[in-house]
């Protein structure tokens, strides 16, 4: 477990990308970091796994979905796409990169993005991922690029 507050140094998996040394923002934990699809404003909100189309098809019917940041297993799910249409807050994957469809997508909507993001802390899903529970409130620093970090809020 991280311990809230403190520097992390990660080392980017991107050829050029020197260490970068991140410190989480008051009242938040790190979380994972990802491939940013594109530079926007930080945002934060409660997770929700999507992880079929009757999940998403019960998300974007359930009302108040607009401060939600939803979770997809991969970028290549061409499901998600009403999830984006109905105007979430944010995406993250756990799979796929800025090219695949959510990528493409969820830069066409001005949805902030973070792909192939792996936890450490969390639930387990059916296939064994690590994901925050649904509610817990995460904040996506998206405001640079190759690379986004993804923060937890502090219980």
């Amino acid at each position: 477990m991280l311990a809230p507050g403190r520097p992390l140094t990660l080392v980017s998996n991107v050829e050029g990308e020197d260490r970068m040394t991140t410190d989480a923002p008051a009242g938040y934990m790190f979380a994972g970091t990802g491939q940013n699809v594109f530079e926007h404003e930080p945002v934060e909100g409660p997770t929700r796994w999507l992880d079929s189309p009757q999940d998403v098809m019960a998300f974007v019917t359930s009302g108040d979905v607009s401060d939600a940041i939803v979770i997809s297993r991969a970028g290549t799910t061409t499901f998600m796409a009403p999830a984006l249409t109905v105007g979430v807050r944010g995406l993250i994957t756990l799979n796929g990169g800025p090219e695949s469809h959510l990528g493409i997508v969820s830069r066409e909507f001005g949805i902030p993005c973070v792909m192939s993001v792996s936890f450490a802390d969390g639930i387990q899903t059916d296939r064994g991922e690590t994901i925050p529970a649904d509610g817990t409130i995460v904040r996506l620093e998206t405001d640079r690029s190759p690379m986004a970090n993804v923060f937890v809020k502090d219980a």
